[in-house]
């Protein structure tokens, strides 16, 4: 016999990437009333955009997408409830309370933050005002409008190094414009390596970004000598970090810069709110675990309202 519905958003699943998508899939399908919320309009979070996933303990080639739509589907099978909106406000008390962006107001039992990270900007004039023209954050994407030109990539993770692979492939030219050495992993590099047609910029910085309709060029800054110069380029992707999509979360479940506390494993200071993923402080970041907290809190939430 079905079990009577009695709270349709009995758990919440704050953020549509692969930590939230596993936990949205694993709580609606252990027969739970679950509502996912997303309101970017892309599930998968930033590996969406990946154009292939390294790290996974499988064999064969996968991308962002690969991973995020089954799960996604799975999720919906199951009568998981998505709604396209982002949440504004995570209140505490005796019933915890959500309020979306859209002014709607839910009562969930026990909530799960997956509300991931987001690419921290350069901060520097043109970035605004040029993005969709020439800034961008999705070399898969958006790769392909620059095919047979300059482009630059900013950064030395992982990030920054797989944008890089990707544009190598249609750009004449990827420079990358580093401010200090490289922090990606050594196999990621070798790659990087094999490609003729990169370069770099090292110990620098951008400072302005050019161009009135489309980027046309950058403005860079030695930070050792301070010398200033400029380079051509018509497309700028810059990969210099992220920061935690955590702003609804009450300011005592945050740490410095941010990101959500954690006990040591997944649960916050209150034990019917779980984080998992980029949103969480000490989050390794490897896809693999990502997905492993997702299923973690699925299993924890429901033992939790179980009882």
């Amino acid at each position: 016999m079905t079990r009577p519905l009695k709270n349709s958003c009995e758990v919440a699943v704050i953020g549509g990437g692969l930590a939230g998508l596993f936990a949205a899939r694993h709580v609606a399908r252990m027969g739970r009333h679950m509502t996912l919320f997303e309101g970017r309009g892309m599930f998968g979070g930033q590996i969406a955009t990946v154009d292939e996933v390294d790290g996974l303990a499988v064999t064969g080639h996968f991308s962002g997408q690969d991973l995020a739509v089954p799960l996604m589907e799975d999720a919906r099978k199951a009568n998981g409830l998505v709604v396209e909106a982002n949440i504004a406000a995570l209140e505490l008390g005796d019933r915890l309370t959500l309020k979306d962006d859209a002014g709607r107001t839910y009562h969930p039992e026990a909530v799960i933050i997956a509300s991931g990270a987001s690419l921290r900007k350069l901060g520097v004039p043109g970035e605004e005002a040029l993005a969709g023209r020439g800034v961008s954050s999705c070399a898969t994407c958006d790769g392909g409008f620059f095919r047979g030109q300059d482009v630059v990539v900013v950064g030395g993770g992982d990030a920054a190094v797989q944008e890089a692979l990707v544009l190598a492939k249609t750009s004449r030219r990827v420079i990358m414009v580093c401010r200090s050495p490289m922090r990606a992993r050594r196999d990621y590099l070798d790659r990087l390596d094999a490609r003729e047609n990169v370069e770099f910029v090292w110990d620098s910085e951008v400072s302005d970004i050019l161009g009135s309709d489309g980027v046309t060029g950058i403005r860079i800054r030695n930070v050792k000598s301070g010398a200033v110069s400029e380079l051509e380029c018509v497309g700028i992707f810059p990969f210099i970090g992220v920061e935690p999509n955590g702003g609804f979360v009450p300011p005592s479940m945050r740490e410095a810069g941010g990101y959500v506390a954690t006990n040591g494993g997944i649960q916050t200071s209150d034990p019917r709110i779980f984080a998992v993923g980029a949103v969480r402080a000490r989050y390794g970041g490897n896809v693999v675990q990502a997905m492993a907290e997702g299923l973690t809190a699925a299993e924890a939430v429901v033992d939790l309202l179980s009882e």
